[in-house]
């Protein structure tokens, strides 16, 4: 069995076995609550969740997974790929912290100066 789809809200699962039932897919939901009555309290999309425990569902027979992927994409869903953070932050180009203007550098090196000629003439060298 493999992951396809996980979703905090069970409609959703719902829904993605259905559709994938009409394709003659075979599929397994993990997770599903076990009373049938409505969720009250409602899935919360800005909190941080377990998606470990979020309803999912798994596909029964690996060479029907190809097909189910294709059917998520035609319907606009990115199937669920293992390590997605992980090759989001590999595919992402490495960007070099932008080079600092001159006016900012030169603003630092003549407060420096002002700094140190105070700095001799409370010395009493200058």
């Amino acid at each position: 069995m493999r992951q396809i789809f996980a979703s905090p809200r069970i409609e959703n699962v719902e829904r993605i076995v259905a559709v994938l039932g009409e394709a003659g897919i075979e599929t397994r939901v993990t997770n599903r609550r076990a009373y049938a009555g409505h969720d009250y309290k409602g899935p919360s999309y800005s909190a941080k969740q377990d998606q470990s425990r979020w309803p999912a569902v798994w596909i029964v027979n690996a060479e029907d997974q190809p097909r189910a992927r294709a059917i998520l994409r035609d319907i606009g869903l990115a199937p669920a790929t293992r390590f997605a953070d992980e090759l989001a932050q590999a595919r992402e180009p490495k960007t070099l912290p932008p080079r600092m203007a001159l006016a900012p550098k030169l603003r630092i090196v003549l407060i420096g100066a002002i700094v140190l000629l105070i700095l001799l003439r409370y010395v009493g060298i200058y």
